[in-house]
């Protein structure tokens, strides 16, 4: 449906031509951009079905340090203020359709978090980069069929999205009260 309603905007606009190649450019890259806003918007809301469907509890865009907004934090910003819930017991999940280098934006987003988690869906990340990520305490979660594409010494250490929420259900099963900290 988008590219359908985007060719119908846009190649209008492309037929007409532009009086520069700066021009063109612009208009080339505001497009880029809505359509990479647009992906990442869409994995964002399929894996919030996802940790809907497997009932966990979390926020989206939750605040925290220097309003900061992880795309996901488990339980919720509640437990995550409370200086008496368990750090040992918070999760964070980004999403990122591609990792390049705004993995590293993972890093600071919840200082309370020792390991973050960052979902994607880009294949085949070298392993210098894997060895940058772990060592920031960034660890990788994939869907279970791109886990191949991955360098075989590490795809013990990369998590699939079924085992990422069968790990945060288990944590959240043996949290006493957890209803206290959910919104």
């Amino acid at each position: 449906i988008y590219r359908r309603i985007e060719n119908e905007s846009v190649l209008p606009v492309i037929k007409k031509g532009f009086n520069s190649v700066d021009d063109f450019i612009r208009y080339a890259h505001s497009v880029s951009n809505r359509r990479k806003s647009r992906t990442g918007r869409s994995l964002e809301l399929n894996l919030e079905t996802i940790f809907r469907d497997e009932k966990l509890y979390f926020e989206a865009q939750a605040v925290t340090e220097n309003r900061k907004r992880p795309d996901f934090l488990f339980p919720s910003s509640k437990a995550y203020q409370d200086p008496l819930f368990p750090d040992n017991c918070l999760r964070l999940v980004a999403a990122k359709t591609t990792c390049k280098d705004r993995w590293r934006q993972v890093i600071d987003e919840a200082k309370r978090i020792e390991v973050k988690h960052l979902f994607t869906l880009q294949q085949g990340i070298s392993t210098a980069q894997l060895k940058q990520m772990y060592e920031s305490r960034v660890h990788l979660v994939v869907p279970e069929p791109y886990l191949s594409t991955y360098p075989l010494e590490w795809r013990a250490k990369i998590l699939t999205l079924e085992k990422l929420t069968k790990t945060i259900r288990c944590e959240q099963d043996m949290i006493k009260d957890i209803k206290r900290w959910v919104v």
